[in-house]
């Protein structure tokens, strides 16, 4: 029996449909965010090639999370209009085809065109947006804890692919990694695309586009805004307080994460630790945060999005202050510590605000409302990597980076207090 048959006009889905579902999220999030997320690694590779500035190479990372950032209002309305699975199914395109061509980059505007345009149209194709709006349409209890396990796959995939392309990067080269990295992206996602991320057929609209049952549009948090026929539209949610306190929460946290998270094997590298040891210790830094996310959910599920929000920036924080230690006292100790506690942060936030605007702001618009909020999180991660960069330039250290983290941190997680979730 199939999903759609054995899930009717307004009954909840089948729990073993559900967790099909988080599974293929989870496997897409980690190959793609594996492959998009191992831009440290070959960072340096380019550095050594190409001799570019830190600030210049950086920028494609930046320029890229930008781009998701200003993307994801459309992206929001697109998977609206025609539903998840077939902008997910364009997002392996691009995405594979964004590490082919890098393949071949000789100059700065094709690391920017591939890495920085390309890369940033798959990856917010397969990003919050498109897996946010497909998981809100299958998960209907417990989502912090549903939609942190299903986005553990992110960690789970910079576990496994981050010492992967440094051992190929050893063995093949760079541009033979990257290319590797791209077909793997193909074979595996495609049909992974197309076969898990269907919506059921009681929330398919016509050709207007997805509707959803009206006693589903009322689920969740009570706190949320007005509503037109049991639904917030974009308008009602940008007059409430809550909103705004999640995008300030989504522009302060990459600030908090992604200079750290950037230029994390180049300052390793620099101290003088051998460069498979630090991918590996790259690795150990997603397995925590396969770990942190699902973790955290239950957390936030328990005690509340902004107690979970809270934990999670104090482990970033501490992660950023090992990295000081590191520098002054270098020792894998240090590293280790850091995987541990950075890990265990990273990408933590993404599912708490998942699971709060789900329960705030659910119903046929949630999608343009969900990319709006990203493009708080699209600014903050262009600005992230690039300052970095711009910083080790100026003053030959990553130290006030580092020390800038831990300030971000305590920012962002006030956020989450202005926004604050229900305790169920």
């Amino acid at each position: 029996m199939t999903a759609a048959r054995s899930s009717g006009a307004g009954l909840p889905p089948e729990p073993r449909r559900q967790f099909q579902v988080v599974a293929t999220v989870w496997l897409i999030l980690a190959a793609a965010y594996g492959v998009a997320f191992a831009f440290p690694i070959f960072f340096v590779a380019l550095l050594d090639e190409f001799r570019w500035s830190r600030a210049l190479t950086a920028g494609a990372m930046s320029m890229s999370t930008l781009l998701q950032g200003l993307l994801a209002p459309v992206t929001g309305i697109v998977v609206d209009r025609i539903g998840p699975r077939r902008v997910i199914l364009a997002g392996v395109g691009l995405l594979g085809a964004s590490s082919i061509l890098a393949a071949t980059i000789r100059t700065p505007w094709e690391l920017y065109l591939y890495t920085g345009l390309v890369g940033a149209m798959g990856i917010v194709a397969l990003g919050w947006v498109p897996m946010g709006v497909l998981l809100s349409h299958w998960v209907t209890e417990r989502r912090g804890r549903m939609v942190g396990l299903a986005f553990s796959g992110m960690g789970a995939g910079i576990f496994v692919l981050g010492p992967l392309s440094q051992w190929l990067i050893d063995r093949l080269g760079w541009r033979a990694a990257s290319l590797a990295l791209g077909v793997a992206v193909l074979i595996v996602l495609l049909p992974s695309a197309w076969w898990g991320c269907r919506v059921p057929e009681r929330r398919r609209g016509g050709p207007g586009g997805f509707r959803r049952d009206e006693r589903d549009g009322g689920q969740g948090g009570g706190a949320g805004p007005p509503r037109r026929d049991g639904e917030a539209t974009l308008a009602d949610a940008l007059r409430t307080r809550a909103f705004w306190a999640l995008f300030a929460a989504y522009l302060l946290t990459p600030l908090a994460v992604f200079p750290v998270f950037t230029h994390q094997v180049a300052f390793a590298v620099d101290v003088g630790f051998p460069r498979l040891l630090v991918a590996s210790i790259f690795g150990l830094m997603g397995l925590m945060s396969s770990l942190g996310r699902p973790l955290f959910g239950v957390v936030a599920d328990r005690f509340g999005g902004a107690v979970s929000a809270t934990i999670s920036f104090g482990c970033t924080a501490g992660g950023a202050v090992a990295l000081v230690a590191a520098e002054v006292w270098p020792h894998t100790v240090w590293l280790g510590i850091y995987a541990v506690l950075f890990g265990l942060g990273f990408g933590a936030r993404g599912p708490i605000i998942t699971a709060i605007a789900t329960e705030l702001f659910a119903g046929r618009r949630f999608g343009v409302i969900y990319g709006v909020l990203n493009m708080g999180n699209g600014v903050g991660a262009a600005i992230g990597p690039w300052f970095g960069g711009a910083v080790h330039d100026a003053l030959g250290s990553y130290r006030m980076v580092f020390l800038s983290s831990i300030v971000f941190s305590a920012l962002a997680s006030a956020c989450f207090w202005l926004a604050r979730r229900r305790t169920p």
